[in-house]
């Protein structure tokens, strides 16, 4: 049965199907809905997630275009009104101030939208993977970052350094999107705090509600993806130094070795011999390049010319292993019932709000975050009393 939420928040469960509006629960035998909600069974499907994150009005069938344009315009003069009178619609659960005729109206739409793009879409092969993504980000955005202007106080003596905090304090929480970028790499909505574009002089403003932050980042995260993709273990150290004493014999710096590693990776026209040996380039583009995209080995698709296409493979590869790790070691922290949480993402990193009660599960924390099939990928650990004010600890 297809049906609809009627707000998204979990102190407001209702739901549109059959016709009729129910309020405080879903129906027991729903099958799917436009979006992801976080109190949803895990049975239900999201079309949004068929659409790679298009929006409803950008695949609204075209008979439904002119009621659906029609009602969306009443819903934002609705959320308008609202607005002028000093209501969000973080204060209320929607329908409490809505007309139920409205409700069923646009709700009825948005079922026929959902039920178009099921037909007429298929299932993403990476569609439980997405799941398992948005219910991570949506997890995250509950939780309004801690901020202390206290801890920028020089910057707030700036009147550059106002503005700044201004437009970060306006939103607190952290609203991922996963669709942003082609590659998986998680951004922000508008409506976000802006945490993966925040000045590192501001990052001080940012506190965790426990103890400490813990940081988690991959190491050489694009050379150790093409060790995976290579089929090759990774090997432990400094991987740049390791192919800089194999690719060119040691006679390069370490920089100098990185910059003509990354400019032979990314360039299908370079040439070398020894790099070549080392990951097979030509065999790995042909098995994950085909008719014109890549699918990386964990079921994404993106269409790309051949340029492009290793870019694509080793980002999108990496940001999905990535996440697929985060996503398992929120998921285990749950059984654990450990104190800390995930606070935020930011690309190649991940920051725990993080209880000192949980100090035995370190190594498990890093294990999680660490392993992925057979592989095991390098991290390094920062620790810090704010965002600021990160330490080194691995």
């Amino acid at each position: 049965m297809i049906f609809q939420t009627l707000d998204d928040k979990e102190t407001c469960v209702a739901s549109y199907y059959g016709g009729k509006l129910y309020f405080d629960h879903v129906p027991n035998d729903a099958t799917a809905t436009w979006n992801y909600h976080t109190y949803l069974p895990e049975t239900v499907k999201f079309a949004e997630l068929y659409t790679y994150g298009k929006t409803i009005e950008e695949v609204c069938p075209e008979e439904l275009k002119k009621d659906w344009d029609k009602s969306s315009q009443r819903l934002k003069a609705m959320l308008r009104s609202f607005y002028h009178v000093g209501l969000t619609v973080e204060d209320f659960c929607f329908y409490e101030l809505t007309p139920h005729r409205f409700l069923k109206q646009h709700a009825e739409l948005k079922n026929k939208i959902t039920e178009h793009v099921l037909e007429n879409h298929p299932e993403p092969k990476n569609y439980s993977h997405m799941v398992a993504v948005e219910k991570l980000i949506k997890q995250i955005s509950l939780e309004p970052l801690k901020l202390n202007p206290s801890n920028i106080r020089m910057q707030l003596a700036t009147k550059r350094g106002k503005e700044l905090y201004t437009k970060c304090s306006t939103y607190r929480s952290v609203e991922y999107n996963q669709f942003g970028t082609r590659t998986g790499r998680l951004t922000t909505r508008s409506n976000s705090f802006p945490i993966l574009t925040l000045p590192k002089k501001m990052r001080a403003v940012i506190e965790p509600y426990k103890n400490v932050f813990l940081e988690f980042d991959v190491v050489s995260a694009e050379v150790a993806t093409l060790f995976y993709l290579s089929g090759q273990p990774i090997p432990k150290g400094d991987l740049h130094e390791w192919i800089n004493q194999r690719a060119f014999n040691g006679k390069y710096t370490r920089e100098e070795s990185k910059t003509r590693f990354f400019a032979w990776l990314y360039d299908p026209r370079k040439q070398n011999e020894s790099l070549e040996k080392l990951f097979n380039r030509r065999n790995i583009f042909e098995k994950f390049y085909f008719d014109g995209e890549i699918i990386n080995p964990l079921g994404r698709n993106i269409k790309v010319n051949e340029e492009k296409a290793l870019n694509y493979l080793v980002q999108s590869t990496f940001n999905d292993i990535f996440l697929r790790n985060i996503v398992k070691l929120s998921e285990n922290m749950k059984k654990w019932k450990t104190k800390s949480e995930v606070a935020f993402i930011i690309h190649d990193s991940v920051v725990l709000d993080f209880d000192v009660a949980d100090k035995n599960k370190i190594e498990q924390i890093i294990d999680c975050l660490s392993v992925f099939e057979d592989y095991k990928f390098d991290l390094h650990m920062n620790m810090g009393t704010n965002y600021g004010d990160m330490r080194k600890v691995i």
